[in-house]
């Protein structure tokens, strides 16, 4: 049941953004192509905790990264949406490095149906491919994003592993999200 109402409750927050419209065409012929952006707040709390484990986020492909409040913001360009399967597409990325260890996460997809955001991953980890790296909530702070970003044990696996910690689990909040389907990139 809550996961229904978290559907409901996306599915009308990008009809509101005008991102998915109600279509009477079958959902093969529901692809379509969009300007815009998604912006990726990285919680203040765990952007403190990358900072002081020496790992440093950049925008790689096309993205954008600056400073938002007492955090990162980053902006990755939408470039395409599935209304049958409630995916949003995106180009570009971010790598965070820490010395020789790198990961770099690119081509982002919401899909609402899963309640996931996938990208693909490679990095000192190897070429992995697609994974998931976050689930999808509410979010808790709005002022941030409009839904909240929880890492996947995948993702949590990936940070630890990679730079050598053990702050990262799954299900913690990781960031906010807000798609912006029709604003200037």
């Amino acid at each position: 049941m809550k996961r229904n109402r978290l559907v409901g409750a996306l599915v009308a927050l990008l009809t509101g953004f005008g991102l998915v419209a109600v279509a009477t065409a079958p959902a093969e012929a529901q692809t379509r192509s969009r300007t815009g952006y998604t912006q990726v707040v990285v919680a203040p709390e765990v952007y403190s905790l990358i900072a002081g484990a020496g790992i440093t986020p950049a925008p790689i492909e096309g993205a954008k990264a600056a400073p938002f409040r007492d955090t990162l913001s980053a902006s990755f360009p939408i470039t395409g949406y599935t209304l049958g399967k409630l995916r949003i597409r995106h180009s570009g990325g971010l790598s965070l490095t820490a010395g020789s260890s790198t990961i770099s996460l690119k081509n982002f997809n919401i899909d609402l149906g899963r309640l996931r955001v996938s990208a693909e991953v490679s990095g000192s980890i190897g070429n992995v491919g697609r994974a998931d790296l976050f689930t999808i909530g509410f979010s808790d702070r709005l002022r941030y994003g409009a839904v909240r970003l929880r890492l996947t044990a995948t993702a949590a696996g990936a940070l630890n592993s990679t730079f050598g910690v053990d702050a990262f689990s799954a299900g913690d909040t990781f960031g906010y999200a807000t798609p912006k389907p029709f604003s200037r990139f």
